[in-house]
This record gives structure tokens, C-alpha cells and sequence, in this order.
């Protein structure tokens, strides 16, 4: 049974109170994900405090779910345990990026591997900061490994293995030829009893096979390889490459000795883990894309924007942020409902993204508020140019459903060939929109540096087009 915690609101951006029905049918569809993993999901805040729980087997926990929530990760693990997860957190939040870990724990199910993965929960700016936390049961494969370690005999340590791990494994010896493979290798790829090594390089992308050739390097070199993820074509025995299906597996190899410790082949293990990439990749872009308009999420485009900002230009080439603002967007909310602003918005950002050029990206940082990011820019003058048309495209008559109304935008952008945070950025192109507005929303303002060297809005008379 899952608990009805709404980490989908914490999942994607809070869109303020326009999202409505969206957010409820997102928050329905990360729910069906969810559930359908036998991995364990929680949200943490900073401190490592339980505010949410996602998980079909109570036996993993280390304790009662009612138990747990409100409670740190300390006080329900252990010292050792919690005091690594804080510092995982900590460091997740400061740079943005996810981390994994493995850790042994006893829970009512027994002493079990667990391995982590923490990664930021996108929120709004006033929101707390959290993490998603995915812990996977790696018993099993911790087992295992554990005895391809202390097994020496051939016949010992194909037959152990292939009673416990339940995933496909395989041997290869050193002139490459497959000797052996367990009964759960067959449905990933195929029967290799007799083949070589080949086949199993047949069966990878072209773009996936340096990296498998590296990885059994690696192995024959005598290091272990652990979780290379590759896209393999999978095939019934016998059927063409063409009929294949791509997958996504996760491939571990270990050297394989001989009681002299002298190389003599290589064991692997292969399992498909294509429904577990798609989930994660599924949270992602849940974390960074708003959910009403399809856009990014604020956190979002400032991550991109200070990409884009720390990307070397080619001499005499910059970047450009245009910021959009709906004019009098709150009365069509106060008059026709938020059903017909979520339209409006929803209206305004398919307009900006055709509106744009390839490689561009449009990000709704606020409730009626977008930026466009414009990467390799050659002048003011061509960013201006591409404001405008953004202008154009949102200066429109637009059916909400229950009434007509007039779509209507103030426009500001900022360019530079300059070094540039992304706040600094965002805010520039702000004060050239609250410029645009303040003239009566007839054209485009560049911010612009004046004569004296001060940073100011230059206004760019151009009327729209109605």
C-alpha cells in the first residue's frame, strides 16, 4: 500500500495554483510508477527527517512506516549508517548532482545489502530543500560476488552462481569463447552456449561497443567492472539482428583465476534493466520540467543558463535571455478561472517555443513569467531580432474556451559575450521587461551598457504586429 504523501508536488515545479487538474494527474501518474518498482522510495528534507514513503515490502524497512516519518535517518538506522546519508544529502543539495552508495543494514527481513541513490527534488524558491531517495536490495548480488571471491573450483562456482544470482551469467575464457551461461541468460540474449564473445558484441549498439570492449578489457586485465549500463538489441535464437528489441542491461564482469591466481577467463553478469532507466529517467524530467506548460522549471533553466554562461563562445559570439511577462494575466485568472489562465499559459509557451530557433530553451521561472535562453548569439542586434518575433508570436487573440482574449506580453532581453552568473543574467533582461512595461508594452527593451559604463535598459522602439 502506498502512502498518499505528494511528492509529486515536490517532484516537478509548484506552479502556483494555475496547475489544477495537471498537477493531480501528475501526481497520479508518479504514483503508478512508483509502485510498480520493488525499490524502496522516500523523500528526506536536509536534515535526513522521513517526510514521505513509497514501498510494496514493509520487511525492508528498519522500522514501522508510522515510525519513521518524522524521524532521522540516525534515529532509525544507525550512527555510522545516518551520519553517511547526512553527509550524502548535504552534498547532493550543494551541487545539484546525484549519488549512490551501498551500505549493510538489519531489518525484519534479515542483515541485507542496500544501495542508495539521493538526487534534489526541484522545488519552488521558498520551499525546503529535499531529496529523493530510490534504495534498491542488493543482497543477492552482494552474495554473490561474495562467492565468485572464495569459490577456486570451476564446477563449484558456475553451479553456486547459478543458483544465486537471478540474473543472467556468464563465462568467458580467454581465446573469447562463451562456456557457459545460466537458464535467466537465455531470455536476455538468447542461447551462447556454443558461441563466442562476438555475439555478445554483436548484440550492442554501435555506439554502446567502446564501452563494452572496455569494460572486458578491464576484466582480462584482472579489475573488477561493476553496473556499466549499454543498450543491447535483444533477439529470440536464431532471428535476424533486425528483429531485435532495444533494451537497456546492466553488465558487472570479474576476472576469473585458477588456483595459482593466474587469469583464465572472465565471468559476467547481465540483467535488463530498461523498466528501472526508464523510471529514473521519468523522475528527472519530472524534476526539471513544469509540469502545466512543458517547460523548464525555474531551478532548471538557471542550471542551463549557467551551462550556457560557462560555455567558451567563438570570438564575437554571446548569449541572450529573453524574459516574457503576461500582461494582466491576473484578471483573466479573477474573471474566468484559473482553468482558462492554465490555457492562456499553456497557449503562450507553445507560442515562445515556436517562436524560438533551434537550440534555444524556454523556462517558466514564475506563475505568468518565461525566460527564453539564446546560446551562441552573434550581437545585440540579432538578439533584439529574435526578441521580437517573441514578441510578435504572443501579441495574439486567443479562445480560452470560455471566453475571448487578447494575449499580450512585456519583453525584455539581455545579451552579453561576457562571463555572467545566471541570476545576474535573469536579472538583467528583468529590468528590460519592467522597462517594456512601463512604455506602454509597444515593443522590445535591450538592457544595454550606456556611455558611462552603467548597466541600464536601452529601449528598442519597434511596434508589435496585431
Amino acid at each position: 500500500m502506498i502512502d498518499r504523501t505528494c511528492l509529486a508536488n515536490a517532484v516537478v515545479d509548484d506552479g502556483g495554483p494555475q496547475l489544477g487538474a495537471c498537477e493531480r494527474d501528475g501526481e497520479a501518474r508518479l504514483q503508478a510508477l512508483l509502485s510498480s518498482l520493488d525499490d524502496l522510495v522516500f523523500e528526506l528534507d536536509e536534515n535526513g527527517t522521513y517526510l514521505g514513503i513509497w514501498i510494496v515490502n514493509d520487511a525492508l524497512l528498519a522500522a514501522p512506516r508510522n515510525e519513521l516519518l518524522g524521524r532521522t535517518v540516525r534515529e532509525v538506522t544507525n550512527e555510522e549508517i545516518g551520519l553517511r546519508l547526512e553527509q550524502i544529502i548535504s552534498h547532493v543539495l550543494e551541487t545539484g548532482h546525484p549519488e549512490t552508495w551501498e551500505y549493510r543494514l538489519g531489518v525484519p527481513a534479515g542483515i541485507r545489502w542496500f544501495q542508495v541513490r539521493l538526487a534534489p527534488i526541484a522545488r519552488g524558491e521558498e520551499s525546503s530543500r529535499t531529496v529523493c531517495l530510490l534504495v534498491r536490495d542488493i543482497t543477492e548480488q552482494k552474495d554473490a560476488e561474495q562467492e565468485i571471491s572464495r569459490l577456486l573450483s570451476r564446477e563449484q562456482l558456475l553451479t553456486r552462481l547459478s543458483e544465486a544470482l537471478p540474473i543472467g551469467l556468464f563465462e568467458i575464457d580467454m581465446a573469447g569463447r562463451i562456456r557457459f551461461t545460466n537458464d535467466l541468460m537465455r531470455p536476455i540474449m538468447g542461447d551462447l552456449r556454443t558461441a563466442t564473445v562476438e555475439g555478445l558484441r554483436s548484440s550492442a549498439l554501435t555506439e554502446e561497443r567502446p564501452a563494452l570492449e572496455d569494460a572486458l578489457a578491464a576484466a582480462y586485465g584482472g579489475r573488477p567492472v561493476d553496473d556499466v549500463e549499454m543498450r543491447l538489441c535483444l533477439r529470440p535464437t536464431g532471428a535476424p539482428l533486425a528483429s531485435g528489441t532495444e533494451r537497456v542491461c546492466s553488465l558487472s564482469l570479474r576476472p576469473l583465476t585458477d588456483t595459482a591466481g593466474v587469469i583464465t577467463g572472465v565471468v559476467g553478469c547481465l540483467s535488463d534493466v530498461t523498466e528501472h532507466v526508464q523510471l529514473r529517467r521519468e523522475l528527472e524530467v519530472m524534476a526539471s520540467v513544469d509540469m502545466l506548460t512543458s517547460c523548464l522549471n525555474r531551478e532548471a533553466s538557471l542550471k542551463l543558463l549557467e551551462r550556457t554562461s560557462a560555455t567558451p563562445q567563438a570570438p564575437g559570439t554571446g548569449n541572450a535571455v529573453i524574459f516574457v511577462d503576461l500582461d494582466h494575466f491576473k484578471s483573466v485568472n479573477d474573471r474566468l478561472g484559473h482553468a482558462a489562465g492554465d490555457r492562456l499559459l499553456r497557449e503562450t509557451a507553445e507560442r515562445l517555443r515556436g517562436a524560438t530557433r533551434r537550440g534555444d530553451s524556454v523556462g517558466r521561472v514564475g506563475g505568468d513569467e518565461f525566460i527564453v535562453i539564446c546560446p551562441c548569439v552573434q550581437s545585440s542586434s540579432q538578439a533584439i531580432r529574435i526578441a521580437e518575433r517573441v514578441a510578435a508570436s504572443t501579441t495574439a487573440t486567443f479562445d480560452v474556451g470560455t471566453a475571448v482574449v487578447e494575449l499580450r506580453t512585456s519583453v525584455g532581453v539581455a545579451w552579453t559575450d561576457e562571463a555572467l552568473d545566471a541570476d545576474a543574467f535573469i536579472a538583467r533582461a528583468d529590468c528590460a521587461m519592467y522597462e517594456s512595461k512601463r512604455m506602454s508594452r509597444d515593443g522590445v527593451t535591450l538592457f544595454a551598457p550606456r556611455a558611462s559604463g552603467a548597466r541600464s535598459p536601452r529601449r528598442i522602439h519597434e511596434p508589435r504586429v496585431n
